[in-house]
């Protein structure tokens, strides 16, 4: 009897699993997402700390000087009248008063018996004085220029300014009479000269504590070694010149008149022309202007108008409109 062969079928070979994509694909998007999220918010954090840090200043309208500081000495054209007698001496004219030629300035009573008083008349137009210092002769605007620094700064402090009162003797100095027709001559020291100073120009002085500009004529500049000076020429002047030998004065070297920024405003824009960022009602903008002159860290510009709110830091704000 024969067996059946059923023979058994070979096993079935087990197929490799397929890796489904989707999730992996997912979580990549999720991430790059989450990147662009962050880098967004990143960027968007950065850019508002950057406003915080533009600096904004609201600018207006004004004037930069550039000043040079000066010790002027004084000469006046000056003459001092002196009692003709002992005696009483009344002033007749007020301290500073401007009188014409021939006008009674003060009266002398001699304390001689029978003396009758004496006036004292003025020998030209001038503003008069009761004080005097002992330099009238020495320090006249012709002499001005020949003596050095040095000599001339101890000659002033040679100065003993005395006021003439009531009673004088024959002899003293009792009134000073200023020609105040006559222009006043200054000498100035200069460690060096200026640029632009040269015989025959104007320049502008302002003295501290006075209202308004005085203006002075170079008449000439002299080389002293160390040092050099300059003698101006001061054709109109008030009381405020009548009494010292020595004044702390400005010299106006340059003045600009605009709209007043920060330097540090500044920045270049397109084609090298300078500007500043302005911040405007909603956005920063770039706006080109004229520098006029800079003084120190100011600069004085034309091309804004007053109240214009600048940025002082122009890299953050060029970078915040890029």
């Amino acid at each position: 009897m024969k067996t059946a062969y059923n023979p058994l079928p070979p096993p079935a070979r087990s197929r490799p699993r397929r890796r489904r994509a989707g999730p992996w694909l997912l979580r990549g998007v999720v991430l790059a997402i989450l990147l662009l999220v962050a880098w967004s918010g990143a960027r968007a954090a950065t850019r508002a700390i950057a406003w915080h840090f533009l600096l904004i200043q609201q600018v207006d309208s004004g004037t930069l000087e550039d000043n040079l500081p000066l010790e002027v000495y004084i000469a006046r054209e000056e003459q001092v009248l002196t009692a003709p007698a002992t005696g009483n001496l009344t002033p007749v004219v007020p301290e500073g008063e401007r009188v014409p030629v021939g006008a009674t300035i003060a009266r002398l009573l001699p304390v001689a018996a029978g003396a009758h008083p004496v006036d004292l008349k003025a020998p030209y137009p001038g503003q008069v004085s009761y004080e005097t210092d002992g330099l009238e002769g020495s320090l006249q605007p012709a002499k001005l220029g020949n003596t050095s620094y040095q000599d001339l700064k101890r000659l002033v402090n040679l100065a003993r300014p005395v006021t003439a009162r009531g009673q004088v003797r024959e002899g003293d100095p009792v009134v000073r009479l200023v020609n105040n027709l006559a222009p006043l001559r200054l000498y100035a020291r200069l460690k060096e000269r200026p640029a632009g100073w040269q015989e025959g120009r104007e320049v502008t002085l302002k003295v501290p504590g006075s209202d308004g500009d005085i203006r002075a004529r170079l008449l000439r500049l002299q080389d002293e070694g160390n040092q050099q000076a300059a003698i101006l020429e001061v054709a109109t002047w008030d009381s405020n010149w009548l009494l010292p030998r020595q004044m702390q004065v400005v010299a106006v070297l340059h003045r600009y008149r605009g709209i007043i920024i920060p330097a540090s405003a500044l920045a270049d824009g397109p084609g090298g022309k300078q500007g500043v960022y302005l911040l405007g009602a909603r956005e920063l903008q770039w706006q080109p202007v004229e520098v006029l002159g800079q003084v120190g860290d100011q600069v004085a510009v034309q091309g804004l108008t007053d109240g214009s709110e600048v940025v002082l830091r122009p890299r953050v704000a060029r970078w915040l409109m890029n």
